[in-house]
Formats: structure tokens, sequence, C-alpha cells
């Protein structure tokens, strides 16, 4: 089960252009999922599908932007961001962070699909989108069908999931924090502080 916790920090960097440097934080046949920190006038040659423009600005594009890039892409001030490859990600936004396009999913807490997509109790699609809990807030257990990929982007919260064999784990998960559940797993949230997290579900073929 791929993990990297506070993966903004500064340790594990990789410089691939001169001011350019990435961190790789899951690459499968299916999806990729890369952070890319770029100095001020820095260019990245190969953004990738999309990319999350975390902090920061790159090209016009500022924090919560969700971009498909057409090309090498600079930075003016510098910027910290998300770049994912793969299939059905979603179209284009300029602020996936504003108000806009929430919806409630029970008490506390609300998501944002990036791409058209049903979502209900079954999880068994592929989506990405957004997730954010209310301090307090709680997900309960529930099962997922699909793997199950997140980087938590704010806040922190307790993370429990159950194997099919049984085995139970429990983590404290903050920001920067990315982890891959690979196979079906049952799983349950709490933040008694409130969290934002990245997901994406992919079927498991």
């Amino acid at each position: 089960m791929p993990s990297h916790a506070a993966t903004f920090s500064p340790a594990g960097w990789t410089e691939t252009a001169p001011g350019a440097w990435t961190k790789d934080l899951l690459r499968s046949p299916g999806d990729s999922f890369t952070l890319v920190r770029l100095a001020a006038g820095a260019v990245l040659p190969e953004p990738g599908d999309r990319l999350l423009v975390l902090e920061g600005a790159i090209a016009h594009h500022r924090a919560g932007a969700y971009v498909a890039p057409d090309g090498a892409l600079s930075s003016t001030d510098g910027c910290l961001a998300l770049s994912i490859s793969g299939e059905r990600l979603g179209d284009p936004a300029d602020d996936v962070f504003s108000p806009a396009g929430w919806r409630n999913s029970s008490p506390g807490q609300w998501y944002r699909l990036l791409l058209d997509a049903a979502f209900d109790e079954t999880f068994d699609e592929r989506l990405v989108g957004l997730s954010y809990f209310e301090p307090g807030s709680f997900s309960p257990r529930h099962p997922h069908p699909t793997a199950h990929r997140f980087l938590f982007l704010d806040g922190e919260a307790d993370d429990e999931v159950v194997f099919p064999d049984g085995t139970r784990t429990t983590a404290r998960r903050a920001r920067g924090d990315f982890v891959d559940y690979p196979v079906q797993v049952e799983h349950q949230t709490f933040s008694r502080s409130g969290c934002l997290i990245l997901f994406l579900h992919e079927p498991v073929r």
C-alpha cells in the first residue's frame, strides 16, 4: 500500500529542470500522481493530463485552478501543484476550491466531483473529486469496491480501514498525506478539526 506522509515537506524532491522539482506519489498502469514545485520563473515541461494548483500560480492559473495543459507551463512567482495522469479526470475549472459546485452528502460533509458522473452509495465507478469534512463530522464505515487514492490538502482526520482478511488499521492523517488503498476495503473517517481531501476511486480490474 503506497503511503506518503507530509509530502509537502522539503524532503524527497527530485530536481527535473532548473528551479523545477517533482515528487512521485503513485505510478501505476491506471493513474499517476506527482507533486510539482516551481521556483519563480521556472518551467514545467511535462505537466501531465491535469494539474491542480495548490499554492501560488502557474501561467495565468492561480490556486484552485484545475488545468488541462496543452504544453509546457511556467510560473512567474513560484507554485505548488499536483499533476495527475489517467482516464476520465474531468473538465478544467478556474477554481475548484470556491463555494460553487459543492453538494452536501451527509451532516457536515460536502463533496465536489471533478468529472460528470453519478455519485451514490455503491462507490463502484471511477470518480475524482474533493471531499470536505466540517469540524466534528464523521463518515460511517462503508465499502469501497474500488481502489481508493487520496491526498489530504488541508486539516487532519482519523482514518480507519478494514481489509478483506479482517485486518484493521487506523492512522491520523494530516495535510500532505497521500494514501493508496489498492484493494477492496471498508473505510471510515472522523475529523475533529475539519479537512479537505482530493480523492480518486479506480475500479479494480
